[in-house]
């Protein structure tokens, strides 16, 4: 049977590209007041007051992709101590301020073709005026390898640190301590990056899964670099975005049940990973307004234990000096202070798999993968979501043979939704009539997670847990 024919959808409908981003979104613009294009009194208006319009224009959340890779150089010393062109931690850039090296240990590289330009706020092209407040409000003016200057705000954007296509791991410590110290370096209010995503594997690898493995602790850095790191540790860091992915690149689960059969469910709520340009513009709600996320959350099954990332987390900013007593509580508007809230944010990639079963050359793989992963469609999207519900309407019918005949009766496809109460029936009924799929990301605080309900495959049960969501717009 056809997915369009499905009897448990009401709709009876092909899956379409239409995203709740786009519900919310355009929801989000009605609310807007209307404004014309041109407003010719505007020049008339006191200076203050249009300083203030250009600020509201530019005050726009933006994750920022980033790869780094070690220089050529950089990539054969073992601990970064010495430098072959000179010392570290000893040159200063125009702002006087010290850089890590004349010749940084890293390449800092935006992912995907064309994507520095939609990094450029149109307002340093609108005007005198409009250049300078965007040059203020964007006051991080890191230069990159190719030569340009990338403009970003410490308070509104997020930097996301991708693992590296090709890499030796050994540089890894060094090239973010490098990279933070020097994009508070080229920050003329000393702030630097407050908000910043890292991969899981990355992650994993700098504080270590196990105890005693983590590869960043101050021994291994030059010394004015383990001061500057620990420094942003205390005052600096705001916030650290662990990304990682379900445990299942599907969204449909199984869940375990009395009696030893099983059944299965579709998480629709489930958020999708962003893909296209490295630069784009979100909404951070502080709660996932979509109805039937809790059912979805019910069990959610993750690559490993993040509860062990936040513990290493802790341990390594031991190490440099930082406790958690010792980091001031955040007040609002508080330029300088604060504790890093530490989130686990799990997203579904949903990219095509690359073609064959075995892979000889593991980087032009990895690298093939982050440029099919930079380039996207909404034709491409709806086929995904057609090929699977294709696949979740043939799961479903293999499952039911699997049950037990004493659990089942007679023989018949598996529902697709499994309900305990009259409430979640309407609930899942709801989730059909409004578009729940959604392309983002959800934040838990780590701290707030519960022990596994199954610790041998890192289920969790997160119901009683409301994530934010971490909503793109695209």
């Amino acid at each position: 049977m056809p997915p369009n024919t499905d009897p448990d959808n009401d709709n009876n409908v092909s899956p379409t590209p239409l995203l709740f981003n786009d519900v919310y979104f355009n929801s989000w613009v009605k609310s807007l007041p209307p404004s014309p294009p041109v407003w010719a009194p505007f020049t008339r208006l006191p200076s203050e007051l249009r300083l203030r319009i250009w600020h509201l224009a530019l005050q726009q959340h933006r994750m920022i992709e980033f790869d780094l890779q070690p220089t050529a150089d950089e990539a054969n010393i073992p601990n970064y101590a010495d430098d072959n062109d000179g010392p570290r931690y000893a040159d200063r850039n125009h702002l006087g301020r010290i850089v890590s090296s004349r010749n940084p240990s890293y390449t800092c590289s935006l992912r995907g073709r064309g994507s520095f330009s939609p990094t450029l706020s149109v307002l340093l092209r609108v005007s005198r005026e409009a250049r300078a407040a965007a040059l203020s409000f964007y006051h991080i003016h890191l230069p990159l390898s190719t030569g340009q200057v990338l403009y970003l705000s410490p308070e509104y954007d997020v930097v996301y640190i991708r693992r590296p296509i090709v890499y030796d791991r050994n540089p890894l410590n060094t090239m973010l301590v490098d990279f933070l110290h020097d994009a508070r370096a080229y920050d003329y209010k000393d702030h630097g990056i407050r908000h910043l995503a890292l991969d899981v594997e990355f992650l994993r690898y700098l504080i270590g899964f196990w105890l005693g493995s983590a590869h960043l602790h101050p021994e291994l850095l030059h010394p004015a670099a383990a001061t500057s790191f620990a420094d942003i540790l205390r005052h600096k860091l705001r916030s650290l975005l662990c990304v990682t992915r379900f445990r299942n690149s599907s969204r449909y689960k199984g869940f375990p049940t009395i009696g030893g059969c099983a059944r299965i469910h579709f998480a629709q709520t489930f958020p999708l990973r962003r893909r296209g340009h490295s630069t784009g513009g979100f909404h951070w709600l502080q709660a996932d307004p979509r109805p039937g996320v809790e059912l979805d959350l019910r069990q959610v099954l993750l690559p490993d234990d993040p509860r062990f990332l936040l513990q290493n987390w802790r341990k390594m900013e031991h190490t440099f000096g930082v406790t958690r007593n010792q980091q001031p509580t955040r007040r609002e508007n508080d330029d300088d202070g604060g504790s890093c809230s530490f989130y686990i944010c799990p997203t579904n990639p949903w990219s095509k798999p690359l073609p064959g079963h075995f892979v000889i050359d593991r980087a032009a793989a990895r690298e093939a993968a982050a440029e099919a992963d930079a380039v996207w469609s909404r034709d491409e999207l709806a086929q995904y979501l057609e090929d699977e519900e294709n696949t979740w309407y043939k799961v479903r019918w293999d499952w039911a043979r699997l049950i037990p005949m004493e659990y089942r009766g007679a023989l018949h496809q598996s529902p697709k939704y499994h309900y305990s109460s009259e409430e979640e029936a309407e609930m899942f009924k709801a989730m059909e009539k409004l578009p729940c799929t959604t392309i983002g990301m959800w934040l838990f605080p780590a701290e707030a997670l519960p022990e596994p309900t199954q610790p041998r495959i890192h289920a969790f049960d997160l119901s009683a847990l409301r994530p934010s969501l971490l909503l793109f717009q695209v």
